[in-house]
């Protein structure tokens, strides 16, 4: 498998290996032959590209690189992990490997099913590092970015998002116009998409790069008061235009005469969980290499703008400078000043020469 873009310096930029230290990559593979598909393949190429190419690296480096950990995931859930192990075709202890990880241990999984929930669990008392990559291809776009940058990106960002107390954003397409804020009263980043996991007890995804955001929810008794995240937000999914209303940071109404339209509304009005419909996220991608491409890790990371709902953060859609919507963004300040932050879908200069 051929790799177009610079893995070592990927390797060296985002997770910068140091002697003593061990490399274990994980991949997933069914034990039914049948139930194998052809992104499992993919992946197991691309895992062993991957491992190559670690393996290189490491004769320089004094870095100890492991046979690689194919699971045979039955449940990835943290907590509720379950999973079968092989290295080189033989079976493992899949518990007794993971519990042997600690602070000189880096991990790359890179899985269809997502299993950073349970890294993150088992890393906060082992303090191990690692990069989760799932459901990518090796093909993906944002491999390619410079990762020395994007750390750059994301401070200069959620330096701004902590002072900010809303985003005010406008929206266009053709004759139409929405209008939305997100209240950030009081609010810090919440998942650390910085573009390195350079020490013990830190962790990424691959590709990376998306500064995020918990807008206020609302809470009792908080001297904040009712969270002021509200307005109207469009996407477009399956080629239909939707349009989210937003009051006091929940979901209130979805606009659209199609399936999509009335998928979406069956998913978070009517649902079993009222929790569906609160807003859970704002991110900004700064992987300037991203692209969208329908997974969730290469949609997040492109430089837009993309919003989430609900318990898992679920997100209609990204809007970037090739998306038919422009999109208009500024950061409101306690002072009453604010600044733009897009134009057009685009980051503004005033952000610096990273951007």
């Amino acid at each position: 498998m051929k790799l177009e873009y610079d893995l070592k310096k990927l390797y060296m930029d985002a997770l910068t290996p140091q002697c003593g230290e061990r490399v274990t990559f994980v991949n997933d593979m069914p034990g039914d032959p049948k139930q194998v598909t052809e992104g499992h393949r993919h992946r197991a190429a691309m895992t062993k590209a991957w491992h190559r190419v670690m393996k290189e690296l490491a004769k320089d480096l004094h870095v100890q690189v492991q046979p690689v950990l194919t699971l045979d995931l039955r449940n990835p859930a943290p907590g509720l992990f379950d999973a079968d192990g092989f290295e080189d075709g033989k079976p493992v202890n899949v518990k007794k490997v993971l519990d042997a990880w600690g602070e000189k241990d880096i991990v790359i999984a890179i899985t269809g099913p997502s299993i950073t929930g349970e890294l993150i669990r088992r890393m906060e008392n082992q303090n191990f590092r690692f990069a989760s990559a799932p459901g990518v291809r090796a093909d993906f776009e944002g491999f390619k970015a410079d990762y020395s940058k994007i750390p750059h990106r994301f401070e200069a960002l959620t330096q701004r998002m902590g002072r900010a107390v809303s985003a005010d954003m406008t929206f266009r397409l053709e004759r139409e116009t929405w209008k939305c804020t997100f209240d950030l009263r009081g609010q810090r980043y919440q998942f650390n998409e910085n573009g390195c996991a350079r020490r013990p007890g830190e962790f990424m995804n691959l590709p990376s790069g998306c500064a995020n955001m918990l807008p206020y929810p609302g809470l009792d008794g908080d001297p904040r008061g009712k969270s002021r995240t509200e307005g109207e937000i469009p996407a477009i999914i399956d080629d239909e235009l939707i349009v989210f209303g937003i009051k006091e940071n929940r979901i209130i109404s979805i606009v659209g005469d199609g399936p999509a339209a009335e998928k979406e509304r069956e998913h978070i009005l009517k649902p079993g969980d009222p929790s569906e419909a609160i807003v859970t996220k704002l991110g900004l991608g700064v992987n300037d290499e991203s692209r969208c491409n329908g997974t969730h890790v290469g949609d997040e990371k492109t430089m837009g703008m993309h919003w989430g709902y609900g318990p898992k953060k679920h997100f209609p859609d990204t809007i970037w400078s090739e998306h038919p919507v422009d999109m208009d963004m500024d950061f409101r300040y306690p002072d009453g000043g604010s600044e733009p932050i897009f134009r057009n879908s685009m980051y503004t200069s005033n952000l610096g020469e990273l951007f």
